[in-house]
């Protein structure tokens, strides 16, 4: 994945959007985790493939999503940007990490 600064603007805000629809939905499953619920955690596969859809419908703003429509911008990135970016935020988080190890 490139860094953030080297992408183009399109990139950027998908990053932007992907990456807060990530937070949310991985810190839920962290919670759950917490609260011993570990049946409402899906399959790393199942996890990735809900991001991806989410971010293709919901926009992401200031760590909440649901915010209205995905930005625009979602489509124009393309399905290989994306999916580099949900790879790469689930090799680099610690949350997500320690969810699937």
């Amino acid at each position: 994945m490139k860094k953030v600064k080297e992408m183009n603007g399109i990139e950027k805000i998908a990053y932007r959007n992907i990456k807060g629809i990530f937070n949310w939905e991985v810190g839920g499953w962290y919670n759950c985790i917490q609260d011993g619920c570990e049946e409402y955690i899906p399959s790393i596969g199942e996890a990735k493939e809900q991001i991806y859809q989410q971010s293709l419908v919901d926009a992401s703003h200031d760590g909440w999503y649901g915010c209205g429509r995905a930005p625009r911008e979602m489509r124009f990135a393309g399905s290989d940007f994306l999916w580099s970016v949900i790879d790469h935020l689930f090799e680099t988080d610690g949350d997500a990490q320690e969810i699937w190890g």
